[in-house]
């Protein structure tokens, strides 16, 4: 039965979420090793507990964003996932390229969700344009389902904590989410 992003209530937290993918095997520098994807989805879970977080917004990609997903799902908060592509071409070059399981779960919470919780940016952009654009995107829809009822968001960066330089797309939303005058919640992937 497909869920749908709900506006919180006037007390109500609206969590954006960006973060590391799963590192590939054989990773020079670690950043999200998937040995440590069991604590990363406890600390996610734990900090949507804290903050008494009521939806959640964010990407699809293996890692970060899937393990807040399904930890999302498992409190009963609402969801809206933004992809910068149409979800085949989402799938295979920010899911399964990190194995089959993540694409197996990644499909499982496309079924989940209600259509107008799925947001398709379908850009056209060079790959990290269009993740930059759908980093936008995650706030702005954020902000636009806490406005109405007198939330707050808070932006929760999953991630290392360094920055690989100005096309690190994670830091780049802690940025905007600054810029924005956000309270940024980090959580460890190390």
């Amino acid at each position: 039965m497909p869920t749908s992003a709900r506006a919180p209530g006037p007390t109500g937290i609206v969590l954006a979420v960006s973060g590391r993918r799963i590192d590939a095997d054989g990773a020079d520098q670690p950043r999200f090793p998937a040995a440590n994807e069991a604590l990363v989805a406890q600390r996610i879970r734990d900090r949507m507990v804290f903050t008494a977080a009521e939806t959640l917004v964010c990407s699809g990609a293996c890692g970060a964003d899937i393990l807040a997903l399904e930890a999302a799902a498992e409190l009963g908060l609402g969801r809206r996932l933004v992809l910068p592509f149409a979800r085949g071409q989402f799938r295979a070059g920010s899911v399964a390229d990190r194995g089959e399981e993540w694409g197996r779960r990644f499909d499982a919470i496309l079924q989940q969700l209600a259509s107008e919780d799925i947001v398709e940016l379908n850009l056209q952009q060079s790959t990290t344009e269009a993740y930059a654009a759908a980093n936008y995107t995650i706030l702005d829809q954020a902000e636009a389902l806490a406005s109405g009822a007198g939330s707050r968001v808070l932006a929760m960066v999953v991630w290392n904590g360094l920055s690989r330089g100005p096309t690190d797309l994670t830091d780049q939303f802690r940025k905007i989410a600054v810029d924005r005058k956000l309270e940024v919640i980090p959580v460890s992937t190390l």
